[in-house]
């Protein structure tokens, strides 16, 4: 309980600081910088989604000095959605539809709010990615709605526009790989610290497409494959709160709370080097003692299957005694 209490004061200090805060929420119409303090290497080429409401509060470019967590320098990005922020516009008015109308809260289905903003500048081949992010202790968890915190989209119009995705809907930090049919990473803890992310992609429609993806220098995702829906396609990436299938959430009373999420140390390059890492990034993805343990189970219970052995079911029950005392640390 006291704990509770220590996390809802700490919320309620850290939301209520008197901010000099710069909002560029409302930046939809053209193309601007990001300080070179958050990010490098992407260019003059952000700008706000037009189905954000651009209300003050939703992005803004915050200091360490008003006491908002930065991973490094003096500057973070932050975003906050809160219930109700509906929105949304079209440059063509023959784009909207049924389901994408002119406010997310009136879509046939995946009812949606969002604070996004993306890069305007789409590419194919090899390219890295990096970024910090920060998640505030003491947010309602938007599961069984979704709640994506990073997106690669594509440059068509038309059809599914998101390629990849990372999730946080359940609380935890997920990549989903839409291309291959929704695959997903081992997940990361993110809540209350700096999570360093990086992404080693290469675009193509082809075999030879992959992704290659680290959490604080561990390797947590491997893919080869195709990584476009179709040869024309080209990647930009979206930053910022999308919080989806609200009607979910709304079924089960409860209308998502307010998410708050903070980026830093964005980069954009043709090689590792160009990210200025200041960590050494994994080769391969390594099994946690407790992923170790369950697959040692997996392969002992196949064989008790084939030849039932007193001493084999002697090991399985050690193991999992073992993995139980693990998960309660």
């Amino acid at each position: 309980m006291k704990k509770i209490l220590l996390t809802f004061f700490g919320l309620f200090l850290f939301w209520n600081i008197p901010v000099n805060a710069k909002s560029i929420s409302d930046q939809k119409d053209e193309q601007f910088c990001l300080p070179k303090d958050i990010s490098k290497g992407t260019g003059c080429v952000w700008q706000v989604s037009i189905r954000t409401k651009g209300l003050d509060h939703q992005i803004q470019i915050v200091s360490k000095e008003d006491g908002h967590p930065v991973r490094d320098g003096k500057l973070s990005l932050r975003f906050e959605v809160r219930p109700g922020e509906c929105w949304g516009s079209f440059d063509k008015k023959e784009l909207a539809n049924e389901n994408q109308p002119n406010n997310d809260c009136e879509r046939t289905n995946g009812k949606s709010e969002r604070a996004e903003m993306g890069t305007k500048k789409f590419y194919k081949g090899k390219k890295w990615y990096a970024w910090s992010i920060y998640i505030p202790e003491g947010q309602e968890f938007l599961s069984p709605s979704s709640l994506k915190l990073f997106q690669f989209d594509h440059n068509d119009g038309t059809g599914y526009q998101q390629l990849a995705n990372f999730d946080h809907g359940d609380g935890k930090y997920t990549f989903f790989n839409a291309v291959a049919d929704w695959e997903e990473s081992k997940s990361v803890d993110v809540i209350g610290k700096w999570t360093d992310i990086v992404v080693n992609a290469n675009w193509s429609h082809k075999d030879n497409g992959y992704y290659k993806i680290w959490a604080d220098g561990k390797m947590i995702y491997d893919y080869q494959g195709p990584t476009f829906y179709a040869k024309n396609l080209k990647a930009n990436i979206k930053i910022g709160v999308y919080r989806n299938w609200l009607d979910r959430i709304w079924e089960l009373g409860r209308d998502g709370g307010t998410t708050v999420v903070y980026y830093d140390k964005i980069r954009f390059g043709k090689s590792e080097k160009s990210l200025e890492l200041d960590y050494k990034l994994e080769t391969e993805i390594k099994k946690s003692e407790a992923e170790l343990i369950q697959d040692e189970i997996a392969v002992l219970t196949a064989k008790a299957k084939k030849n039932y052995d007193a001493e084999i079911s002697k090991k399985i029950k050690k193991l999992k005694r073992k993995l139980r005392r693990l998960e309660s640390n």
